[in-house]
């Protein structure tokens, strides 16, 4: 299963990835910390998953959100923010999100639901 990963943070970026590495079937394709290169990503790499914090150095990840689904990306966009998931999970869910992911809480539900995700597309 591929995945970009979109993140201002170049230090959570490689924390991430290595995470990510010991998911089962998960390969990271591409990272982005802008939303412009975001999208050229997205569209680029066809992943089946990306993975984008709110906050970016450049735009905005509630944008990636909207545009990603305007240009017809249909796979998984997922949301991992330290936000306040109380009120951005629903407004993450409004602009195209399938998920949100809180940074310092939900590590282990992303990880579970990503291997379940890669279980799946392996097993069709």
């Amino acid at each position: 299963m591929k995945i970009v990963l979109v993140e201002d943070s170049e230090v959570i970026r490689k924390q991430l990835v290595r995470l990510l590495a010991e998911v089962s079937g998960v390969s990271v394709i591409g990272q982005a910390d802008n939303e412009d290169a975001a999208l050229e990503l997205i569209r680029g790499t066809s992943p089946d998953v990306v993975l984008v914090d709110i906050g970016l150095a450049e735009g905005s990840g509630m944008r990636v959100l909207e545009r990603a689904r305007q240009i017809g990306f249909a796979g998984k966009l997922f949301v991992l923010s330290n936000r306040d998931p109380d009120f951005y999970e629903m407004l993450c869910a409004r602009h195209g999100a399938d998920a949100f992911y809180d940074k310092a809480h939900s590590l282990d539900r992303l990880v579970a639901d990503l291997q379940t995700a890669a279980d799946a597309k392996h097993a069709s």
